[in-house]
């Protein structure tokens, strides 16, 4: 039995292993999930989980509860792949159970000993991870916004810093000092985290009797504008949305040096932080370019149309971690969730048309549109790139995707709790 082993499971790895699901029975073939998390995250409503009192289970969905006992599960770092001998080496060491299941897995496959994974097809769908620019300082002092861990970690800082409990007269909590939170990066992420804090600093106040100018924002772009990468008109709605008196907008200089109590830029200005979030850059995962596999500058995996690794016939590569060229426009596609999950799908069939000695079929991009979170129920959203909507209707555009990403994912009923719980979780 052919032994399919896919990488990562965030947006492209998920929409792999669903179209092999479908498309192969269990005699076909052997799929086998590796991932660092026992779930899928929801990455685009990470900034929800850093702005709210209690983590936001919801966006992180079992992979267990997403494909059942049709697709093994590994939780493991993945360290490095051997695509001469076809094998994938495990990098923190598992647990008994864990090592159990890795010889078994192996078993068909001549194990090639404790902690590799021998594979007939392979899927990298690794993702990204923090870019620093080998900016002193900036990796220390900074929590980037990648992970659940990392979302809980802001939330909590930013409690503990504005917070003490146990004050008598029965208050729960009273500010210390006024909390400099300072964000790396005005694109996407770094909007939506400064447009949401305004909110969460309200919702804190209220709850721990506060100030509620207990937080002062800076966010630092390079650009003259937020979100550079879309139209001017959404970069002034933000910066409307944004702009408070608790909130400074350091256009202009990029981050130059960090330390533990100052953020210095390029054009000669400091700013001093108790908090400092970075959301302004990424990188592909670094376990390509340990592998000797065919990688850009950016350290992306170089794909063809059909998404199969450069001079490796059996293995694929989406998401982050791949270059697609766009034979259009001969620009790389964006490294965004849609992409990510339009590829997964395109190289999950591309590698069950490859098992079954099928002709394989060409990725084509498309830009569907995006939204961004602009605080409370009000977005700015495009679809198919000339519908728009900003305000209440674009936060209806928001919700509604999220749920139909759920429905594809996830039984019709589970996709509906699932999504009610969330949205019931963020009016709280």
């Amino acid at each position: 039995m052919k032994q399919i082993v896919i990488l990562g499971g965030g947006f492209a790895g998920i929409a792999a292993a669903l179209a092999i699901k479908k498309s192969l029975s269990k005699k076909d073939a052997k799929v086998v999930l590796i991932d660092k998390n026992s779930f899928h995250l929801f990455t685009p409503s990470l900034y929800e989980v850093a702005t709210s009192e209690e983590p936001k289970s919801n966006i992180a969905i079992p992979f267990k509860e997403i494909f059942g006992k049709r697709i093994e599960i590994i939780q493991a770092e993945v360290e490095k792949i051997d695509s001469v001998k076809q094998v994938v080496m495990l990098g923190k060491q598992p647990s008994t159970s864990l090592r159990q299941k890795v010889s078994s897995l192996s078993e068909q496959h001549e194990p090639k000993g404790f902690g590799e994974i021998s594979y007939d097809y392979l899927l990298i769908a690794l993702g990204s991870e923090p870019a620093y620019f080998h900016i002193p300082g900036l990796k220390e002092n900074s929590i980037a916004l990648k992970s659940l861990r990392e979302a809980v970690m802001v939330r909590n800082k930013i409690l503990t810093m504005c917070c003490k409990e146990g004050l008598p007269n029965g208050r729960q909590g009273e500010c210390n000092k006024k909390v400099q939170v300072v964000i790396g990066g005005g694109g996407f992420s770094g909007t939506e985290l400064a447009a949401e804090l305004l909110t969460y600093k309200k919702k804190i106040a209220r709850q721990h009797h506060l100030d509620p100018s207990c937080l002062q924002v800076t966010i630092i772009q390079g650009s003259d504008r937020l979100l550079k990468e879309l139209d001017p008109h959404v970069s002034t709605i933000a910066k409307k949305r944004i702009k408070s008196k608790n909130v400074t907008f350091a256009f202009g200089g990029h981050i130059s040096k960090v330390t533990k109590t100052s953020v210095f830029t390029d054009d000669n200005k400091v700013y001093p932080y108790d908090l400092l979030i970075w959301t302004g850059g990424v990188q592909a995962n670094i376990t390509a370019w340990k592998s000797n596999l065919p990688v850009n500058k950016r350290g992306q995996i170089i794909v063809n149309n059909s998404l199969q690794v450069q001079g490796r016939q059996h293995i694929f590569a989406a998401g982050d971690i791949a270059q697609y060229i766009d034979t259009k426009t001969q620009k790389p596609a964006p490294t965004v969730a849609q992409v990510a999950e339009d590829e997964g799908k395109i190289a999950g069939e591309n590698i069950t048309r490859l098992l079954q000695h099928k002709q394989l079929t060409n990725y084509r991009y498309r830009h569907i549109g995006y939204v961004v979170p602009l605080r409370g129920k009000y977005a700015a959203a495009e679809l198919m790139g000339w519908l728009h909507f900003d305000g209440f209707i674009g936060w209806i555009v928001q919700q509604i995707i999220f749920l139909y990403y759920l429905i594809k994912i996830l039984p019709l009923w589970k996709a509906l709790r699932r999504w009610n719980t969330f949205e019931s979780d963020l009016e709280q």
